[in-house]
């Protein structure tokens, strides 16, 4: 369990460009592994209490055919493979760096197709992954998806230079949040009265023995704004799409390309293979 209280924060204290259904899922591990009621809902998983917390953490993927290199993003986008522990339902951005790194290594690879099925994730790491792949030149980048692209998973796929879809295919939620528990009436019920002592203004900013007040919540609120811009921008930055269709809303394929968050439609990740054997 000495991951848990890491996991926590990643769920609950730090913005998130994630759909809330998915975090909502991760929520419901976690507290299953905590051995909360929460663990007995219909969709919890079943937990075996001996499991090792450890696992092996995630590899690099990747597959090529022939001057193809197809990359995986599948899963919660983190920082570190090690970040979701307690579930294989992780994307590791680091491995993705080093997956992208080796392709761009191998002379025989001309294309790399990212193959995303992400709900997105946290915010650490998403930017400077996505300033990578834009700054692809060398290599065609072509992002990819038949089942979800969303959020995170949106921001990194607006970065290559080509992004097809299956028509059925969920893609967009862009937009930012952040999570903040409160259970200062909780414990009042309970009879308990946390006492700290701090020094700096928002040294307890977000404690969750306390509500937010207007300020910190003011600053909170900035912090996401400002990373739902950049957000936005990144999107921008190689297709035009208007405002409205950027407030988190979630779009099949077909509305994605009509929106001009996708370049267009496929049946599957074979043709962006047979395309390059035929040029």
């Amino acid at each position: 369990m000495k991951r848990y209280p890491h996991c926590i924060q990643k769920l609950f204290y730090e913005p998130l460009v994630i759909t809330p259904a998915r975090h909502s899922a991760l929520c419901r591990v976690l507290e299953a592994r905590l051995g909360s009621p929460g663990a007995s809902l219909p969709d919890a998983p079943d937990i075996d209490p001996d499991d090792d917390d450890e696992e092996e953490p995630l590899k690099p993927d990747w597959e090529t055919f022939g001057a193809d290199a197809i990359i995986p993003v599948h899963g919660v986008l983190v920082a570190h493979a090690r970040d979701i522990p307690m579930s294989s339902c992780g994307c590791g951005l680091d491995v993705v760096n080093a997956m992208i790194d080796i392709a761009m290594a191998d002379a025989e690879v001309n294309k790399l197709i990212f193959d995303f099925d992400t709900p997105g994730g946290g915010v650490t790491g998403i930017p400077e992954l996505a300033a990578k792949i834009a700054g692809i030149t060398s290599k065609a980048t072509i992002g990819f998806t038949d089942s979800e692209c969303c959020s995170g998973g949106m921001w990194l796929a607006s970065a290559c230079q080509y992004f097809y879809s299956t028509g059925s295919a969920s893609v967009g939620s862009i937009g930012v949040w952040t999570a903040y528990t409160d259970i200062s009436r909780y414990l009042a019920n309970q009879g308990e009265n946390v006492q700290a002592i701090s020094a700096g203004k928002y040294k307890l900013l977000g404690a969750y023995w306390k509500p937010l007040a207007d300020d910190e919540r003011q600053l909170l609120q900035a912090d996401v704004d400002k990373i739902y811009g950049q957000f936005k921008e990144a999107i921008n930055l190689r297709r035009a799409v208007e405002d409205q269709w950027m407030q988190g809303q979630i779009y099949d394929g077909e509305r994605a390309v009509e929106l001009g968050l996708a370049d267009g439609l496929v049946d599957g990740i074979d043709e962006l293979l047979s395309e390059e054997e035929e040029d």
